[in-house]
């Protein structure tokens, strides 16, 4: 019995690998910097204000955490329908990151419902997270 394998993008491997590196290399920076921001804003404004404009950029953030949330469960959503429609996982057109074995039939069926299922916990907490934001700007 053969199995098949979808082979790797080396082009998409050395993509993922420098933007993965410039990622970290930019949340570093931003730590820093938001560090050295968040000190001399505490020393120039009163707790009362600091507090209301930490509330506001944490809610920015969850906001944006809910958006990166929902774009993730949408692109699962998408990948679960087109695993079940080919029965193959990963899905013919895919470009993966290491030689994958193909899964045909009720295995590919198990993948795309696991996929669903993660698809669905991600609606739930991009709306969680959502309502959290919505909340903190609410002062």
């Amino acid at each position: 019995m053969t199995t098949e394998i979808q082979r790797a993008d080396v082009r998409l491997r050395r993509v993922t690998a420098i933007v993965l590196a410039l990622a970290v290399v930019a949340a570093v920076a931003i730590v820093f910097f938001m560090q050295r921001w968040l000190t001399e804003r505490a020393i120039a404004t009163s707790t009362e204000a600091l507090v209301v404009q930490m509330r506001h950029w944490i809610g920015i953030a969850a906001a944006s955490s809910a958006t990166c949330l929902l774009a993730l469960a949408i692109h699962a959503l998408r990948r679960a329908r087109a695993a079940a429609a080919q029965r193959r996982w990963p899905i013919a057109e895919a470009r993966v990151l290491r030689d994958t074995p193909v899964l045909q039939g009720t295995a590919a069926l198990r993948v795309a419902r696991m996929l669903k299922l993660l698809s669905l916990l991600l609606f739930v907490f991009a709306a969680a997270t959502l309502a959290l934001s919505w909340r903190l700007f609410g002062v």
